[in-house]
Formats: C-alpha cells, structure tokens, sequence
C-alpha cells in the first residue's frame, strides 16, 4: 500500500494511472481515507475500517467519483471524519445503507436528490411540482417496487392520459406525450443518483432495455423545437413589437432578441445588475449555475438606461408572464412567438453573421459540449462579444426594413 498526501490534482493523476494491477492508497492525513484504483479504470474513495467491537475491517464508499468536478478535500475529509464517527459507535453503515436502499420511497429519493444537487432554487420546485404532482400516488412506494418494466410503462401511459386531459382543461395544446416523457426522465435521474450515491447494491438498474425502441417501445419521440423569426417575417414582427402599448413589454421582447437572453434572465435583471459605466449587464445564477455578464451595444445601453429611473422593487422589466407579449404579437401579425423562440432566433442571425462556435457558446451562456479546441481557446473577450453582438444587431435592423 502506497501513502500519499491526497490532494485533488494527485487524486486525478492517480486514477489516470492506469496501474496493471489494483493498487490501493493511503491518504497520510487520514490513515483511514483510502483511494482503490482498478486496472479497467473504475477508482473509489472510501473509508476503511473496524467498527467498534468489530475485529474485521469495512469499507465504507465515499458518495465522490474521482473527476473535474469532485469537491475539494476538505469537504471530502469531512464526510470521511463523518462516516469514521458512524463506525467509532459500532454502527456499519453498509449495512444501515442496504436496509435503507430496499425500503427507500420515491418521495425519500426526490428529497435524497434535490437535498445533494446543484440546480437552482427555481429548478427544485419544477422537480417537486413535476414529482409530487403528477407521481403523486407513488410517494410513498419504495423505488424498488416502482422501477420496474411493467409498472414503469404503465405509469408512463397513465400520465400521458392525465397530462393530456389538463392540457385540454386549461386550453393548452399537446397529446401528453412529451410531458410523459419528462416525468418519467426525472424518475430515472431520481433512480440513478440514489444507486449511485450508495452504491446500487439493493437499488434496481433503470430498465433501459426493456423500455427502448426494441422493446415496449414507451418512450414518445420528442421533436426538437425549431421556431423562430424567419428573415422575411422580420418586418411585420418588428411593426407588430413597436405597436405594443406597454414600453416594458416592447423592450423586454427587444432585449431578449438582441442579446439572446433567457425570459427568465431578462426578467430577473435589477438595477445593481447593470453597470452603465462599463456598459455591462450580468445575469446572475443561470440555468448552469454561473453568473454570466455581456456587454451592452449602444441600442441596448439606452434601452436599459430608459427603464432604470422607471424600474419596480429594483427590476428593470417587472413583467411576471410575458406570454400575454406573444398573443399581442399574435393578434397583430398572426407570428406565435415566445421568449425561447428569440433565443433561437438569435443564435441563427448569429451563425448568418458568420459569428464562430466558440463566441456563439458564450453568447448564449452554454457551457456544455465545449470540445477541445474551446478548451485551448478559452472564453472571448469583452470585445469579442461587443463585436458579435454589434454585427447581431445590425443584421437585424437590416432584416426589419
């Protein structure tokens, strides 16, 4: 056995070591922190350990995969102190672990998540909403008894007859299908993340097999959503925008199309958000966690500058729905266009522009799927931005003429 100083740098260094046979460490801080690292490439850290009045040693697994995004070591050595604590009154917790992963509930494991994900408060209540409403009767039923092929399709069906029957009762259009889909996607994130977190041993694997094309054929095809402002729809949706009576509205639509925002991003943004003298606006905790700041053309400059000395509670849009925006536009020039739909439609006046990938991603705050070459590149700039959002900008003033 080899003693090392664990450091995350050297943890990922040693499980990239690809060693020809198992090769165990010991962390010289913390004796009983071990990292195991197998040949095939799997890693894991653990505590190993006697429990009191036990004269035979337990590995007890640590909820961290060995990656870029493992938390640093002080978190890590807190959670071993944690489980060294656990095994110093003379409880195992592999064998608390198994009891609780047979009876563990739907509702335990949604809690179980959400307490240890990163999404955002916003995020959390659509899982809840989602879960508790539309699984409501599963609550209560442990994931063992859930997650299996039979009663996982069934309940996908189910919930395509019931989902569907709301649409219809709050005049919204769809069969069900896609919303089905969703539910059922968050029961199997709930599902894995609790298998992995405690090491699966009693939870069941998701039955990807049994569900997919080849077997009962559960799953209702999703097309991805591809509307926008088309160029020769430019013109009657710009007069259609400068015809809305309420200024807010007018400029929150106009915001986001010329900057590619969220609705929820536009809507959010407060005075301190705003800085006029860099001419900058940050939209803080996004959909990926992270802060994201771009600059401000002129027109959006004075675009914003209008609204603050008008502002409500501090928020330079303070509009709750904007949907009522798109049956004005609607009624106007019989265009349907949402929020999301500008966002699409800027990213494609952005590739007209000729604006690379690697700007786009920034633009748009997208951060997965970044490829090597991102990597070596690294963000643009500020001025890279401007230009971007400059050379946006007057295509679209082009097309609206």
């Amino acid at each position: 056995m080899q003693i090392h100083k664990f450091s995350k740098n050297w943890l990922l260094e040693a499980v990239e070591s690809s060693p020809e046979k198992r090769v165990e460490y010991k962390d010289s801080e913390n004796r009983f922190l071990r990292l195991v690292v197998h040949p095939t490439g799997k890693s894991t850290l653990s505590v190993y350990k006697c429990p009191r009045g036990s004269r035979s040693a337990v590995r007890v697994a640590l909820p961290f995969r060995v990656n870029q995004s493992m938390p640093n070591m002080q978190r890590i050595r807190a959670e071993a102190s944690q489980i060294i604590a656990t095994l110093d009154q003379g409880i195992n917790p592999n064998q608390e672990k198994k009891a609780f992963d047979r009876t563990m509930t739907l509702q335990e494991g949604l809690d179980n998540y959400l307490k240890q994900s990163t999404n955002t408060p916003r995020v959390i209540i659509n899982w809840r909403n989602a879960i508790e409403h539309h699984l409501a009767k599963w609550l209560n039923k442990p994931l063992t008894d859930i997650c299996t092929p039979q009663k996982i399709y069934s309940m996908h069906r189910s919930l395509i007859q019931r989902i569907s029957e709301e649409n219809t009762k709050r005049g919204k259009s769809g069969d069900g299908g896609v919303g089905a889909n969703e539910v059922i996607k968050k029961l199997r994130r709930i599902l894995n993340f609790n298998r992995a977190l405690t090491g699966g041993s009693e939870l069941p694997r998701w039955p990807a097999e049994e569900l997919g094309p080849n077997g009962l054929k559960m799953w209702v095809e999703q097309k991805p959503r591809s509307r926008r402002v088309h160029r020769e729809e430019f013109p009657i949706f710009w007069q259609a925008l400068h015809k809305l009576m309420c200024p807010v509205q007018r400029d929150l639509f106009k915001f986001m199309l010329l900057t590619g925002c969220r609705s929820s991003e536009a809507r959010n943004l407060h005075i301190e958000d705003i800085n006029l003298v860099r001419k900058t606006v940050t939209f803080n905790k996004t959909k990926n966690g992270k802060d994201h700041t771009l600059p401000l053309t002129d027109t959006l400059h004075t675009l914003v500058n209008s609204h603050i000395s008008e502002s409500i509670d501090g928020l330079i849009f303070p509009l709750a729905e904007p949907k009522t925006v798109t049956k004005h536009i609607k009624r106007a020039c019989d265009l349907h266009i949402t929020p999301h739909d500008l966002r699409r439609t800027f990213a494609g006046i952005a590739e007209a522009a000729g604006i690379g990938s690697t700007t786009k991603k920034d633009l748009l705050n997208h951060l997965s799927g970044r490829d090597v070459t991102d990597d070596y590149t690294g963000l643009s700039d500020n001025d890279a931005l401007l230009d971007a959002l400059e050379k946006v900008e007057r295509l679209i003033l082009k097309f609206s003429l």
